[in-house]
């Protein structure tokens, strides 16, 4: 018969002869029965979550004692039968290999540590961590294990939303830049190693202040005012300049960083990028008749480059916050050309133009240089 929690550490400290005072199991002082009750209340309270479970297992005969948690978790009975030798059964058929020699390293005394997949009762699918100890008897062989099960699908689906949504990120930035840089909160750049396939200047030497070394003479007193009024006042940074390339030659790159803000209005740090200057060259305005022809990645890196939200550019074109995030994941498939119009006219009123393909730029750009 299954055990609850308290009733599986009692047997486990009967038969190992585990007390508190030194004396019998049934021997226990009232201290002692008092903190077992605030481990049981403690046991129930991670169980009653339903993403744990706990069990003891006789490694000699292979007898088990699993807590009801544990059960609810596998999608089993409360009187359902269990073995930890047969834990295996319950693997994804694509993690087997991770849950198929579990039994024989706890009957060789060593603590198994695994994450994997399940198939629960149900056909559910869940992620858990599995964990287990080996306690020795007085001849130092294995006598008994001791394990907890936790149901990890929720953490584990977070961090691949949190996956997914940094691979877009980066989609997103290496479609505009030339290379990405972030900066401490007092600014000081703390440049990728992008920056060094692109200057040559090791990142050594921009961590002591040298990253100024790469610009051209005449810009850097342009520059130097413009970061340091971006920090000062936490304001974004925008600045066109001349950097010396790793070839010894000087191209023109713009540089843009925005500051990341705690909840105090402090700043964080300082995420920006660098964009090399023909990506930023007007290619011409297109006509009418192109005006219709906007891609949705060109949409959302236009937003990124004027930092503008989904209700900014909604509340500039004219256009719904609801009909801009359908264009931006269908394209102009999804919607009128009209609408695309109204939000192309908004960005390009604001400084953007647009070329072919995925090309988005500032127009005129030399005059801000």
């Amino acid at each position: 018969m299954n055990a609850n929690p308290f009733e599986m550490l009692s047997q486990f400290a009967s038969e190992t002869g585990i007390t508190r005072d030194g004396g019998q199991p049934d021997n226990w002082n009232t201290a002692t029965l008092a903190r077992d009750a605030v481990v049981t209340h403690y046991l129930k309270l991670a169980e009653d979550r339903g993403t744990m479970g706990f069990w003891s297992c006789d490694t000699v005969t292979g007898a088990c004692c699993p807590s009801s948690g544990l059960l609810r978790l596998l999608g089993l009975e409360p009187t359902a039968h269990f073995r930890i030798a047969e834990f295996g059964d319950f693997a994804h058929p694509e993690d087997r290999s991770q849950a198929e020699n579990i039994w024989l390293m706890i009957r060789s005394g060593i603590p198994v540590e695994r994450r994997f997949r399940i198939v629960r009762a149900d056909r559910t699918v869940r992620w858990i961590d599995f964990r287990s100890e080996v306690v020795l008897d007085d001849n130092q062989q294995p006598s008994r294990a001791v394990g907890i099960v936790i149901d990890m699908t929720a953490q584990h689906e977070s961090r691949e939303t949190i996956e997914d949504t940094l691979g877009r990120y980066r989609a997103l930035v290496n479609s505009l830049a030339t290379m990405e840089w972030r900066a401490t909160a007092d600014g000081v750049p703390i440049y990728s190693q992008g920056w060094t396939a692109l200057t040559g200047q090791l990142e050594i030497h921009v961590a002591r202040g040298a990253w100024m070394d790469v610009i051209h003479p005449e810009d850097r007193e342009r520059v130097a005012a413009a970061w340091g009024q971006a920090v000062r006042t936490l304001s974004p940074y925008m600045v066109n300049l001349r950097l010396l390339r790793a070839n010894g030659d000087y191209e023109w790159f713009h540089s843009r960083a925005v500051p990341i803000i705690k909840k105090g209005g402090r700043s964080h740090e300082w995420l920006g990028i660098i964009m090399l200057h023909d990506d930023l060259t007007n290619h011409g305005l297109p006509t009418q008749n192109d005006w219709h022809d906007l891609t949705p990645m060109q949409i959302r890196a236009a937003r990124a480059m004027l930092q503008w939200t989904l209700g900014d550019l909604s509340a500039l074109s004219g256009i719904s916050v609801s009909s801009i995030r359908r264009i931006e994941a269908e394209g102009e498939r999804s919607t009128r050309p009209a609408s695309i119009n109204a939000i192309r006219k908004a960005f390009e009123d604001h400084g953007l133009s647009f070329g072919d393909g995925n090309r988005v730029c500032f127009q005129n750009a030399d005059s801000r240089i």
